[in-house]
Formats: C-alpha cells, structure tokens, sequence
C-alpha cells in the first residue's frame, strides 16, 4: 500500500539511492533505466503514444552503456529525464518543487556549482512542457541545452578559470 501510495517518491528515492552508491561505492550508473520506470505508471495516451509497438523505443537507453557520450544517448538520457521529472513528477508536485528534485540528481552526480544552477533550466523546461504538453519538444530543448552546455559553455568558463 505505500509504495502505491507514493510511487513517485518511491521511483525518486531509487534514482537517489542510485546516483548515490554510483558516485561513492563505483556501482554502474543505473539513472538512464530508472528514469523511464514511471512508464509503467503513465499512461500511453499521455505521452502521445498511440501503439505499444512504440514503446520499443524505450529499451534504447540500454544503449548508453555502450556509448554514454555520443549524441544519441545524450539524447535519450535528456528524454529519460523529461519523462521522469515532466510527464511523471509534474503531475503530482508543483513547478517548483520538482525543479528542486530535479537538481538534486545533478548535484550529488557532479558536485559543482553548474550543478546547483541547472535548478534554473529545469524551470524553464517546466514552464515549456506545460504551455505545450510536449515531452518531445522539452527533450529536445534539453538535448539543445546541454549541448549548448557541454560543447561551448562549459569550455569557455573552464579555461577563463571560473569552474
């Protein structure tokens, strides 16, 4: 009854416990399968899902153990996110507090001030995902984001010895 009673909390807390012993004890990073979980929980509809044929699509995040840098898991893990924090989290908890949940994960993953301002995107991406109701228009603005991020930003405030 509790786990049913609070799924989401449960879900969050194994994503947590996950980050937690990858970044302290050396296990595998397991964030990229338990971000889409809430799968289970959401219904089709809701993710414009119209054939269970689509859901294929969701065992690609296995894939990032194979090449967690390249472009396409940069991409998958940026809709696994969404999934998890927009279309799961955001309808059961305010704008707010799920973009304080959502900075969580960054912060115990890279420990750094950048980690602590990706609270500021995931307002923003918020805000998107309800005008639109768009998961893959808010996975793509996070693609863009950290690619923005990654490729030109970070680099540039590194080297000018601001990271």
């Amino acid at each position: 009854m509790f786990i049913r009673k609070y799924t989401e909390l449960v879900l969050y807390g194994l994503l947590i416990l996950s980050l937690l012993s990858h970044r302290f004890l050396g296990f595998p990073n397991l964030s990229p399968i338990i971000l889409f979980l809430p799968l289970a929980f959401i219904p089709l509809e809701r993710l414009g899902i119209k054939s269970p044929w689509n859901l294929s699509l969701f065992s690609l995040p296995f894939l990032y153990y194979l090449y967690p840098n390249n472009f396409l898991n940069l991409a998958l893990q940026a809709l696994a996110e969404e999934t998890f924090f927009r279309a799961y989290l955001m309808s059961k908890f305010s704008l707010l507090f799920t973009s304080v949940l959502f900075t969580l994960p960054h912060v115990i993953l890279y420990g750094d001030l950048w980690s602590v301002l990706t609270f500021f995107p995931s307002l923003l991406f918020g805000v998107v995902y309800q005008r639109t109701g768009s998961l893959v228009f808010v996975s793509l603005l996070h693609l863009l984001s950290n690619l923005l991020w990654f490729n030109f930003l970070y680099p540039l405030l590194t080297s000018y010895g601001a990271g």
